[in-house]
């Protein structure tokens, strides 16, 4: 009875561990460099401590390892970064997952029998609650930097790295091909800038759950059309005749295998086409919530950084959304340590830092209100040698969440006076160029006269 007891904790214990890993000490394999919090400032040893969990903590996002031989043969002869076998490993086991699920919707399970459609309750569960953030932000990194090496499997890199972008990404409501062209291309190039991101949370009233929802519609309406016309205008015909392609096939798909098998696209598509941007729109806004209006183009106001948060342990550090901002080629292992050594460029630049909680949480806690608000001033880690009071870090709260009216959004003169809350700001991009290209996305063949720019270049 004692072993059993002790089996069933140990498994709780994992478990657990998989959905909200443990922040409160490091990695026992790491290897720790105390320097970075004996030289540090004072008012900055706070963030570098809570940071350093996140740099040595121990890495969650890989549920399964495969044997030792087996991942040396990946990191040695088939991956460009060998701090990237995560990304790889968690690629691998979700793409496992949705071979088994849709083998059994597709060849075992009959669509016409009621019980069938029970399979929907483990296929969501796994799908989303298990591997949802895990693939998405693999799929992030893995965008940003391609995973495999040319130099060392060729062709072959070409296909693996569009795999997760083109293929895996139907079954969380992203269509094949959009990820990259809205992330890596608009929303880098455009920085949450309106209009030119058609993501920009910029002219929404951020508090409100009404203006959250008309966001996550705008998203699911427009994407289809507007990532392609965003590529025309910027004259890469090529990846807009792949994009709308992709986009075109997507639907056709949907329409075909409604008609062949009600269960697996209900199950694996028509729920996800939902899910999927929803939940991608609720992290993009949540990311982008807090924008200071004198400031709007800064990559230092207009995001937050998370430290010593649990999803960043199951997510490739996804918490330094600041940072990502700053150089988005900066790699996800070495985030925190990028962050910790910058620091006074974050109080410089009047970054917002929050501890032990997650992105979705500020949305919700920003939804209800006064006492939200102020629930999220106690989890500010404050950088600044003089420290704002919890009455002055909701009114900065307020002041960013407002929306940020600019010569695009101001649609109208009569808008504008009746708008008298709104906060102006300049409608340019100062020091950005929105016309600059990154590398070219994982699906398109190469060409000679490709920009090379890379993504760090847009911040």
């Amino acid at each position: 009875m004692a072993a059993a007891a002790t089996m069933i904790i140990t498994l709780f214990k994992h478990l657990k561990h998989i959905f909200e890993p443990d922040m409160s000490s490091y990695d026992p394999d790491a290897v720790i460099d105390h320097t970075l919090l004996e030289t540090c400032k004072p008012h900055h040893r706070e963030v570098v401590q809570l940071a350093m969990t996140d740099l040595y903590g121990k890495r969650m996002e890989a549920i399964l390892r495969l044997p030792a031989s087996w991942e040396r043969f990946l990191v040695e002869r088939m991956l460009n970064d060998k701090r990237d076998l995560l990304l790889a490993l968690t690629f691998l086991q979700v793409a496992l997952w949705l071979t088994f699920t849709s083998v059994m919707q597709l060849l075992v399970l009959n669509p016409n029998n009621s019980w069938s459609w029970l399979w929907i309750v483990p296929h969501l569960l796994i799908t989303w609650v298990v591997f949802g953030q895990r693939f998405i932000l693999a799929m992030h990194y893995a965008a940003h930097i391609p995973l495999f090496s040319k130099k060392k499997i060729g062709f072959a890199a070409t296909l693996l790295n569009a795999i997760p972008t083109t293929v895996m990404c139907n079954f969380y409501g992203m269509p094949a091909g959009a990820y990259y062209v809205h992330h890596c291309i608009m929303h880098h190039q455009a920085n949450n800038f309106f209009p030119h991101d058609v993501s920009s949370t910029m002219p929404y009233d951020r508090s409100s759950p009404l203006h959250f929802f008309a966001y996550v519609i705008n998203f699911m309406i427009h994407t289809f059309l507007y990532l392609p016309f965003y590529c025309i205008v910027k004259k890469r015909y090529d990846i807009a005749g792949v994009c709308a392609a992709l986009l075109g096939t997507y639907m056709l798909a949907i329409k075909f295998l409604y008609a062949f098998n009600p269960l697996f696209f209900t199950c694996s598509l028509g729920i996800a086409s939902v899910l999927g941007p929803f939940a991608l729109m609720l992290g993009n806004f949540s990311q982008h919530i807090f924008v200071d209006p004198d400031s709007p183009s800064s990559n230092y106001t207009l995001a937050c950084n998370h430290v010593n948060a649990p999803f960043n342990m199951l997510t490739f550090n996804d918490g330094y959304h600041i940072t990502h901002h700053v150089n988005s080629v900066c790699h996800w292992s070495e985030m925190p340590l990028n962050f910790i050594k910058n620091l006074d460029k974050y109080e410089q630049g009047g970054a917002i830092i929050f501890k032990h909680i997650s992105f979705d949480e500020i949305s919700f806690a920003v939804f209800s209100g006064e006492r939200g608000l102020r629930r999220l001033a106690k989890h500010v880690v404050q950088i600044t040698p003089k420290h704002k009071s919890e009455d002055e870090l909701v009114a900065m709260f307020r002041r960013r969440l407002q929306p940020i009216v600019n010569k695009e959004t101001n649609l109208t003169s009569s808008r504008n006076s009746a708008s008298s809350s709104r906060t102006k700001c300049s409608g340019s991009l100062p020091g950005r160029s929105v016309g600059r290209w990154q590398r070219s996305p994982p699906w398109a063949l190469p060409s000679s006269t490709r920009s090379t720019t890379s993504a760090g270049s847009a911040g």
